[in-house]
């Protein structure tokens, strides 16, 4: 849908995205807060990204992926990208800048959220290449959670991997330039699990895994860890699918009701 620059006002700027900045704007005619992904166009591979990312959001249409309503052009010719606005910021703000208490029932939620969007797009034979919590943004007063930035996702058809992802998240075999797999966003899923659960950065090096130890022994996370390790096993055929991921956490929480 192409949206008039004219109907989008009080543009203010709340982020820098890997190849855009992001304002916080109204769209007039709906009087609705959006967010506006202004493209600013460096290199080859942004090329490439910005109208990957625009024809992949049109054709998701999930739950816990955010939403595009459009695209517009500004007075210089910029690329903006129109999309449902965030209004409690990123996962990543609000694990580590936020001295807010998170109960441990709704990083689950979080995670199982995460989980089946992922689920979702490895359905449409797609994968991401960049999760992490950055990249996951909050709604509905923190309960909801939605992917976003999709400039990154390709086809399971696609064979390099370009080192796309992010140092900390990415599984070994893209570090080793071997061919990008879902797996490898299994893996990457692994280590936000471990992020949202411990509340620490993950800054290591690609293929290393952060200490089990960091997560607090509180109620029963014991029993989610194996999760984790199991997602970001070394050999990408040793991990878990999406899907078993989803069910082994609905299995947790569904006990957990027992208890």
């Amino acid at each position: 849908m192409e949206i008039s620059y004219d109907e989008i006002t009080d543009m203010k700027l709340i982020d820098f995205g890997s190849y855009g900045d992001v304002y916080k704007a109204i769209w007039k005619p709906k009087s609705l807060e959006i967010a506006v992904k202004k493209i600013r166009i460096v290199s080859e591979k942004e090329k490439e990204d910005s109208p990957r990312e625009i024809q992949n959001l049109k054709k998701l249409e999930h739950t816990n992926i955010v939403k595009l309503y459009g695209v517009s052009k500004d007075p210089e010719n910029k690329i903006c990208i129109v999309l449902e606005y965030a209004e409690c910021g990123s996962l990543y703000k609000y694990l580590h800048i936020t001295q807010n208490h998170i109960p441990n029932d709704l990083k689950i939620d979080w995670m199982l959220q995460c989980a089946e969007a992922m689920e979702y797009l490895h359905s449409k034979e797609k994968f991401h290449r960049d999760l992490k919590t950055k990249n996951l943004l909050l709604f509905d007063q923190y309960r909801t959670l939605k992917i976003c930035d999709f400039g990154t996702v390709k086809e399971i058809t696609t064979t390099n991997t370009n080192n796309t992802g992010t140092p900390g998240y990415m599984a070994p075999e893209v570090g080793e330039r071997k061919r990008y797999t879902q797996m490898c966003d299994v893996y990457s899923f692994g280590i936000v699990f471990w992020e949202v659960l411990a509340r620490k950065k993950p800054f290591y090096e690609a293929g290393e895994r952060p200490e089990m130890s960091d997560i607090e022994e509180h109620e029963d996370t014991n029993n989610l860890k194996p999760i984790i390790k199991m997602c970001w096993q070394q050999e990408p055929e040793d991990r878990l699918t999406m899907k078993r991921v989803i069910y082994l956490i609905q299995n947790y929480k569904k006990n957990r009701l027992y208890q």
